[in-house]
């Protein structure tokens, strides 16, 4: 086995792995060539030079790409993708990958690692906690099953990255959907306003249907902003309306996510190792 940085020229066999690796995860990880390079280049934006794969000669058997960016105010490498082939399982795979990087990372002055596994998969929480990681958050999933309806008698209109207010939200998003994350990207923004004023925003990818992040100024709550910006949001989009990552705490967003039509299917641990 040959342990090794990623490049540019390993697209095509690190698309056919991820596929192959998560071909019976628990949740449908099954994305077109165009998709998973959207995933990657533009929402993940990995970074090569703490990204790896293992190879056994030409075939490629693993991976795992990381991210970097400040998040909490601290250095962070974020884990985007860990996936090992089927026939090569068991074989400490990850755990060399992660021997390799550790260095790696380091030496790019991060000073942490952050990764999110399904309850559920704990042959993974295991793999994770024998590397040093321990769970920091629970997160929860959701996804909408009916659809949704407004009589909102404000605006909503495109906007860009550089017009929303975070201090909107009530939360911390996790890292893929932070504001340092989202900055870097081009996904679509749609404002809700009355008159001059920006009352709320949606954040989201129009042809996944996954909401990054939305947010009601407090002050304005309550007025049916919520429910405009997922319409609007909703026929903008491809695909049934997602929104991961919500901490389990958040109970008033929970709330308003079960009245307007989503349900949380799957649940995430946030994990941590400080390197």
């Amino acid at each position: 086995m040959n342990i090794r940085l990623l490049t540019d020229a390993d697209f095509e066999k690190l698309f056919y792995t991820f596929k192959m690796a998560f071909t019976n995860y628990e949740v449908k990880l099954q994305p077109t060539e165009e998709e998973f390079a959207y995933r990657i280049q533009k929402k993940l934006q990995y970074n090569r030079n703490i990204s790896a794969g293992c190879f056994d000669g030409d075939q490629m058997t693993g991976f795992i790409l990381h991210a970097s960016n400040v998040y909490q105010g601290i250095p962070t490498a974020y884990n985007g993708g860990t996936g090992v082939l089927p026939g090569f399982r068991n074989q400490k795979i990850a755990e060399q990958m992660y021997a390799f990087l550790i260095p790696k990372i380091q030496s790019e002055f991060l000073a942490r690692i952050l990764l999110e596994v399904i309850e559920q998969n704990e042959k993974a929480i295991s793999l994770y906690e024998k590397i040093g990681f321990t769970v920091k958050r629970k997160f929860k999933c959701y996804k909408m099953i009916q659809p949704i309806t407004s009589t909102y008698g404000g605006t909503v209109t495109e906007g860009n990255i550089s017009n929303v207010n975070f201090n909107f939200n009530d939360f911390e998003p996790s890292f893929l959907d932070s504001s340092a994350q989202l900055k870097l990207g081009d996904e679509r923004v749609l404002l809700a306003r009355q008159e001059d004023e920006v009352t709320g925003y949606i954040i989201f990818q129009p042809h996944l249907g996954r909401i990054s992040q939305m947010a009601v100024d407090r002050i304005h709550r309550q007025n049916g902003i919520g429910e405009a910006l997922l319409a609007a949001a909703q026929s903008e989009s491809k695909k049934p309306l997602t929104i991961m990552n919500i901490p389990e705490d958040e109970l008033g967003f929970d709330a308003f996510l079960t009245r307007a039509g989503f349900q949380n299917q799957v649940n995430q641990y946030e994990m941590e190792l400080i390197i």
